[in-house]
């Protein structure tokens, strides 16, 4: 049997950069209200709420602050650049990028920089993006929600580590809680999505190393 642990390689690989199709970039705020909450409160508080309303643009960057913006940084002599954030990462590599839809008649995918919180629109095919967002609305009713999609560059993990799959998943699972954390300290919704959305993401990206991780709603909780 073959093995599938995780080990560190001796010397580690170069990671080329990937270039989004970037066609317009939007800078984020710092915060401009300070959240307080009670960790073991907000555990139990924390559940899955799909009956959601809009954020605001206030409401989103503050999100994307505190659940994902990188905190530190350090240059390795490769080059390769080792980043502190909220959610833990296997190696400091934080192979999962977020990629963000807001609801809209007309839709943009956007994807967040958490060296820079910004937002950077996406020049990607409209009919994949159609077809990509008719399967996560099959999934989950999407209505007035934001959704936030997690993507894997396996190639950040895998040039540090042999066997890196586990690793990709665990970061993916660890920075879906922190966003859904985050919704809750923030008085928000959110729901985290079952499908994975294969293959529309690789072909959207025409990218087959890309891994889809799956995503999350989030949003105002509706009063019923």
């Amino acid at each position: 049997m073959p093995d599938i642990n995780p080990t560190p390689k001796s010397a580690e690989d170069f990671v080329s950069s990937f270039a989004y199709p970037i066609s317009y970039i939007e800078r984020l705020p710092k915060p401009s209200h300070n959240y307080v909450s009670d960790f073991f409160e907000l555990t139990r508080l924390r559940t899955s709420e799909k009956n959601l309303s809009d954020l605001s643009a206030s409401q989103l960057s503050d999100l994307l602050w505190y659940a994902a913006k990188v905190i530190d940084t350090h240059y390795q002599d490769n080059g390769y650049i080792l980043s502190h954030r909220p959610s833990p990462s296997a190696g400091a590599r934080h192979p999962i990028d977020l990629l963000i839809i807001n609801p809209s008649e007309n839709p943009v995918f956007q994807y967040y920089n958490p060296f820079e919180h910004s937002l950077n629109n996406l020049k990607l095919n409209e009919d994949l993006f159609t077809d990509f967002v008719t399967h996560i609305n099959d999934n989950i009713p999407v209505g007035k929600g934001t959704v936030i999609w997690l993507i894997a560059h396996v190639n950040r993990t895998s040039a540090k580590y042999d066997n890196p799959a586990s690793l990709v998943w665990r970061d993916a699972g660890a920075l879906l809680q922190i966003l859904q954390m985050t919704a809750t300290a923030m008085n928000l919704g959110s729901c985290p999505f079952g499908t994975l959305a294969d293959p529309f993401i690789n072909k959207l990206f025409a990218d087959a190393a890309i891994i889809s991780c799956g995503g999350i709603i989030i949003g105002n909780n509706l009063q019923l």
